[in-house]
């Protein structure tokens, strides 16, 4: 008798009745939208590559929404979990009365770049060398393509519009135009004089010889923007109270991602990333990396600085009514001890 309780132990032992929780619990599916295809969602990328999803057990379905806008509208309608995208539209869904949190930054500075078309800025006498105030002086009687009407790109160009001292749609024309391939033809064929989006697509446009650099973020270029929102995990309040242990897991495996990034050497980041970005050139996809590896937060930690910046850009571009206190936007409570 004695054996036979004790052979049934083993196979209830071996079938995970008394195994860790978390190495038998199922892999969760999780939904969530990511605005594009780029250097930007490197955390997300290394999370997926790098198994540290698959390690916190959740199987995750990504979609790219083509821009921001319909990315956050997807998680308001509750159609996703969370989305991995910029802390801007946070703001501006708060300011309609449509609560979102965000739970753990991934990038701190913002990372959109801006590209001109050579035939423009032969044109309107613009260099790559020249100082920033001249360059956006140029702007005036121009097209800038963003990617969605609300999107950070869309955000920006009215921020950089307004610093020059002209009106958006009155002086500058503001069109979408789509991400990648589409923000790339539109460029092309000049039906846009000059459109900012996330690396790899301007730098794409430069090494394809119509384009020059107009704006360069990812160096800091600009001064007056030295933290943002760049790119958050965002969940819905209920989610937040209701599923805790799952926002946590989701939290840990992004802050590891970022953190063998910042240990590793940018080849090996590459590496990471060429399953999620096939059609970028190998030269474009290691410069993008090394670009990418200063914007990426080491803990997870959203800072007062980030939303006070993100809320004055906001401000000036003239879309912004309201500021909102950090603490209705933010929670750092599940980043890792």
């Amino acid at each position: 008798m004695k054996r036979l309780i004790l052979v049934a132990l083993t196979a209830l032992f071996y079938l995970g009745w008394f195994a860790d929780p978390a190495v038998a619990q199922a892999p969760r599916k999780v939904k969530m939208t990511i605005p594009v295809v780029a250097h930007s969602m490197t955390p997300v990328y290394i999370a997926q590559s790098k198994g540290f999803f698959a390690e916190e057990k959740l199987d995750l379905d990504i979609t790219s929404t083509g821009g921001g806008g319909p990315d956050i509208r997807a998680l308001i309608a509750g159609d996703v979990e969370f989305s991995f995208t910029t802390g801007d539209n946070v703001i501006l869904a708060h300011q309609e009365g449509k609560k979102l949190l965000m739970v753990a930054s991934g990038l701190n500075k913002v990372f959109i770049n801006w590209a001109m078309h050579k035939d423009t800025a032969k044109a309107k006498g613009v260099t790559e060398t020249m100082p920033l105030a001249e360059k956006i002086k140029a702007l005036k009687g121009l097209t800038v393509g963003v990617t969605n009407p609300g999107a950070l790109t869309a955000h920006l160009a009215a921020f950089v519009i307004r610093k020059a001292g002209y009106t958006p749609q009155q002086d500058v024309q503001i069109i979408p135009v789509g991400a990648g391939p589409t923000w790339l033809a539109a460029l092309e064929n000049r039906k846009i004089d000059v459109a900012l989006t996330a690396p790899p697509v301007p730098e794409t446009a430069i090494s394809r010889g119509f384009a020059i650099m107009f704006i360069n973020n990812a160096k800091g270029e600009d001064p007056s923007i030295p933290e943002f929102l760049m790119e958050n995990l965002i969940a819905r309040p209920e989610t937040v109270a209701k599923e805790q242990d799952l926002v946590r897991r989701m939290v840990r495996a992004l802050v590891r991602a970022n953190q063998w990034a910042l240990k590793s050497g940018p080849e090996q980041v590459a590496d990471a990333l060429k399953p999620f970005m096939a059609q970028t050139p190998p030269d474009l996809l290691l410069s993008g990396v090394r670009s990418v590896l200063p914007a990426l937060s080491p803990d997870g930690r959203t800072t007062e600085r980030s939303v006070q910046v993100t809320q004055d850009i906001l401000e000036q571009a003239g879309i912004l009514k309201k500021r909102i206190a950090y603490s209705e936007l933010v929670t750092n409570e599940f980043l890792p001890k």
